[in-house]
């Protein structure tokens, strides 16, 4: 009896191409994040905040982009992607803060 997914599993370039697909979406969520701490720093005037998280923004879109043709699976440079990522949703979400408790302090 097949299963559902043993077409899936037939199919050993799918997952690879997949995963690329889901660090592609990845990477424009933190680099859209990032462009949106930039301006509701900047609309708060928060000019050194605003100009973080726009480089933050260039920088994971130069690092990321840098790794992925290096990606495969079983490799090591997909570590390299997720701690990248990581670091810019850290980021993020430290300066997402710092303009919260400005806009309630302020």
């Amino acid at each position: 009896m097949r299963g559902v997914h043993s077409d899936l599993d037939a199919d050993g370039g799918a997952q690879p191409q997949r995963t690329m697909l889901a660090w592609n979406r990845t990477l424009l969520a933190a680099v859209l994040g990032c462009a949106t701490v930039a301006f509701a720093a900047q609309r708060q005037q928060m000019v050194v905040t605003a100009a973080v998280a726009a480089c933050a923004a260039i920088a994971v879109l130069v690092l990321v982009l840098r790794d992925m043709p290096a990606w495969h699976e079983g490799g090591s440079a997909h570590y390299r992607l997720m701690r990248h990522v990581a670091g810019a949703v850290v980021l993020l979400a430290g300066l997402g803060v710092v303009i919260a408790v400005r806009g309630i302090l302020g």
